[in-house]
């Protein structure tokens, strides 16, 4: 079954699921596989952390507290941290002709974001298709692990 997961979003899927997500500009999107148990959980955040002192309206907007949630969401039907593996995709700069320092773009900001999570939880990062200026939709299927990211620049790559 598809799965579409939208903006500032996150889900789950099982064995016979394809968890799909598009446009991702700046956005970055983390695949999160537990190939034992066949879960896999992929997010759509925006942003790389909560600024302090905001009332979070929706945790999956953020890396830091959407990754937490969406991983201790998975442990409760059965996936375990230490069997996840990762694949991040995104983080575009999609205003290079305004921001011509990349670290100062919010793409290269939600990359950085991701993969201090993923070290963080320990979780290995097997793949990713990040950074650049163009945007990208993904295709996480379940059964085999695959994702499967799309581009007009790129056109169809497997991580």
């Amino acid at each position: 079954m598809d799965i579409k997961v939208k903006i500032a979003d996150a889900n789950i899927g099982f064995e016979n699921d394809v968890l799909k997500t598009m446009g991702l500009g700046s956005c970055v999107t983390i695949t999160l596989f537990d190939r034992a148990k066949k879960i896999g959980g992929l997010i759509h955040f925006m942003l790389p952390y909560r600024l302090a002192n905001r009332k979070i309206l929706n945790n999956y907007k953020y890396c830091d507290i959407g990754t937490t949630r969406l991983i201790e969401k998975m442990e409760m039907i059965g996936a375990k941290t230490y069997r996840m593996e990762a694949r991040i995709v995104g983080g575009a700069n999609m205003f290079s002709d305004f921001i011509k320092n990349m670290k100062e773009s919010i793409g290269y900001r939600n990359i950085e974001a991701a993969k201090k999570i993923l070290i963080e939880k320990n979780i290995p990062l097997l793949g990713q298709d990040v950074g650049e200026d163009y945007s990208r939709s993904v295709e996480f299927v379940i059964n085999t692990g695959i994702v499967k990211v799309t581009s007009y620049k790129k056109g169809e790559i497997i991580l």
